[in-house]
């Protein structure tokens, strides 16, 4: 049996799914987990401990290494004001 395991957390949900995009290029089947009671409060996933990003155990030293290597801090402070400005719009 294939263990679940957590590899990465980000302090918004966009940034995360930015992220698991990048994996699933990278042929690894990623998901993101996170409790902001459905969607309702996004702020409550930083309480929960941020935005999770899990992965099968045997793919989750390449995805720990794909996502150190290829996406970059500066692509995930990208994603994230991306969704920062989109939460705005939808909020206008």
């Amino acid at each position: 049996m294939n263990d679940i395991v957590e590899i990465a957390s980000y302090g918004t949900t966009f940034a995360a799914k930015a992220a698991v995009a990048h994996l699933e290029s990278e042929g690894i089947q990623a998901s993101v987990v996170t409790d902001n009671a459905g969607g309702v409060i996004p702020s409550m996933s930083n309480l929960a401990g941020g935005v999770r990003i899990v992965v099968a155990g045997d793919d989750a030293e390449q995805a720990t290494s794909i996502l150190a290597e290829r996406f970059s801090t500066e692509e995930v402070e990208e994603a994230e004001a991306a969704g920062e400005r989109t939460a705005e719009g939808s909020n206008a």
